[in-house]
């Protein structure tokens, strides 16, 4: 790793050449060759520290991962534009450029050209049309063109087949591998699954294309991700300027608590929506993705437990050791039977909601970009569609939450009590919590692509949060709670007092100044009714029709059944808890019902 961190000293080379082109989504190829692994280093490690910092600033919000306390659904450009077709394509183009046709660098031309399509799905996936074919091309500076999101997704899913199978295992080695460590056989499978992935979002608008290589990636699982070791993740190390972007943010730079004990930022917190979802199906993943909230700042939960020695009933208040923060603290006018009625969570201090497990923050903690769970998860979603794979859908569903309960050392026990409960076992329908005012609902039906869907939603924590979005409009399949008082870009839409999760981001504004022409002809391509790009529901062509709801008629209220009876029913297992968690709980009142 240390030759890693020398390697990426060039990053301010390559990155600074472009700087006065980003706006133009151009970048010109005049200036001197530099060694392809440092181009590639340089796309790699921008391209994930970008990934990382929208995570913490979009990301985990729009996926209901963690939340942000503001501007939570806020979708406008904050560099996402610039990294990608400068730090990153920019970077790539000088490979593709200036080696694209010595066969003495072909590995590394076609790895280029793996993480030029795999960069070109992250684009189409967040603003639709954008220009590929006249980008990073010094022939365009005034007008660029922006290509529809059918024809970059088809550039993608060849671009993806072909460079695999250029790939000669014999042939030249790819130093400085920050993601595989120059292993090629590892590169050709993430390709193969990134084919896969992504035919399973494209199947609405471009079906053929997509059944295509679903099939033939499923009939040739050998070259999918098939184990651990094969997952694709950037290694990030504990020296100065190569940390993890989480802790740069949050450790390193002494501004969010409880990180920094005197700091006025906060960390970001637990999802209520996602923490609802873990207590309906008591899953282990709670207490290890999340951090358990100090004794002090938890919240009293005021409780009715019955007794094992008797037939009275007991109030009892004691505190809960994690909290999720809720998007619709905020009430709407329509709410009306919340009138009066005191909001237990929404009044909580922000210091009684849960913080990530601080094991995720770690300077040398490494960035996924595409698990070995998450490949189970999208054959089993493959098999159950009807793309055939060597096992069931089933079998596929099973290893994929094996897979994710191993990379996160739970215990096998709990992995297999988890697997038979109602709604996660394969065939079985779940009843879950309602969030706690009413308005969305936990719940698992047997079919079998939901749960496939759920469980790749909890398996891309913490990084996928990019995948979160993308999963969500592509099968609508939760019903996520609104974000009400949302401030920012949301104020956009329709109805500014709430908003529900984007169906895009917004382009920059040097795209609408410097390229109206190119920024025109992509409002068309997505069939805007609009002038602009600011209606925050424009769908996108892979996305599930949706209406969003009229939150503010919907009858809310509290329901706060998903933290009640934390320890148990009884009395009895209060106690037993409370002498083992060195916590105290009050006896408010015995009475017989």
């Amino acid at each position: 790793m240390k030759r890693l961190y020398i390697f990426l000293l060039l990053l301010s080379t390559g990155y600074g050449c472009t700087k006065d082109f980003s706006s133009l989504n151009t970048d010109p190829t005049q200036f001197t060759a530099v060694a392809p692994e440092a181009s590639l280093l340089a796309a790699v490690k921008n391209l994930n520290t970008r990934l990382a910092d929208y995570n913490t600033t979009k990301y985990w919000d729009l996926g209901h991962l963690l939340c942000q306390q503001a501007n939570r659904y806020d979708v406008t450009d904050q560099g996402m534009w610039q990294t990608m077709f400068q730090g990153v394509l920019g970077n790539l183009n000088q490979v593709l450029v200036n080696y694209g046709k010595d066969t003495l660098y072909n590995n590394r031309v076609q790895v280029a050209r793996i993480l030029h399509a795999y960069t070109y799905s992250i684009l189409a996936g967040n603003y639709g049309p954008v220009p590929l074919y006249q980008a990073n091309n010094p022939e365009y500076l005034s007008t660029i063109a922006f290509d529809n999101e059918d024809t970059v997704y088809t550039y993608v899913m060849n671009t993806l087949k072909d460079a695999a199978a250029k790939i000669n295992l014999n042939g030249d080695k790819l130093k400085y591998d920050a993601v595989y460590n120059g292993n090629l056989q590892s590169w050709v499978k993430f390709a193969n699954t990134l084919r896969l992935k992504i035919g399973l979002r494209i199947q609405r608008n471009l079906p053929d294309l997509a059944a295509s290589h679903i099939r033939e990636v499923m009939a040739n699982e050998a070259l999918i991700i098939n184990a651990e070791t094969e997952t694709a993740k950037m290694l990030f190390e504990n020296v100065n300027n190569n940390e993890s972007p989480y802790f740069i943010k949050y450790i390193k730079s002494n501004q969010y608590f409880p990180y920094a004990p005197n700091a006025t930022n906060q960390a970001p917190k637990l999802s209520e929506f996602l923490f609802t979802f873990f207590r309906s199906y008591k899953d282990p993943r709670l207490m290890v993705y999340y951090d358990s909230v100090p004794l002090a700042s938890r919240m009293l939960l005021q409780d009715t437990l019955t007794s094992t020695a008797d037939d009275s009933l007991r109030i009892v208040t004691y505190p809960i050791p994690y909290l999720g923060l809720a998007k619709a603290n905020t009430k709407l006018s329509g709410w009306s039977s919340l009138g009066g009625l005191p909001d237990i969570i929404g009044g909580s201090n922000i210091n009684a909601f849960s913080n990530a497990n601080p094991v995720i923050l770690q300077a040398g903690r490494p960035f996924v970009m595409l698990s070995y769970a998450e490949a189970l998860f999208l054959k089993a979603e493959a098999a159950q569609t009807g793309y055939g794979g060597s096992r069931s859908a089933e079998q596929y569903y099973y290893a994929g939450i094996d897979a994710n309960f191993a990379y996160w050392n739970i215990s096998n026990s709990l992995r297999d009590e988890y697997k038979s409960r109602d709604g996660i076992k394969w065939g079985t329908t779940g009843k879950g919590f309602s969030n706690y005012l009413s308005l969305t609902t936990t719940d698992i039906s047997a079919d079998g692509n939901t749960k496939i869907w759920m469980q790749r939603w909890l398996n891309y924590f913490p990084d996928g949060g990019f995948d979160c979005w993308t999963l969500e409009r592509q099968t609508r399949v939760f019903r996520l709670p609104p974000h009400t008082n949302p401030g920012g870009y949301s104020s956009y839409s329709p109805n500014p007092t709430y908003s529900d999760v984007p169906g895009r981001a917004s382009y920059p504004m040097s795209v609408v100044n410097l390229n109206p022409i190119g920024y025109q002809g992509a409002i068309r391509e997505m069939g805007a009714t609009r002038g602009d790009d600011y209606d925050i529901y424009q769908p996108l062509h892979f996305a599930a029709p949706y209406n969003v709801p009229e939150w503010d008629k919907v009858d809310a209220r509290y329901d706060y059944r998903f933290i009640q009876k934390w320890y148990g029913s009884t009395i009895e297992e209060l106690k037993q808890a409370a002498a083992a968690g060195g916590f105290r709980y009050t006896l408010i009142q015995t009475y017989r019902p």
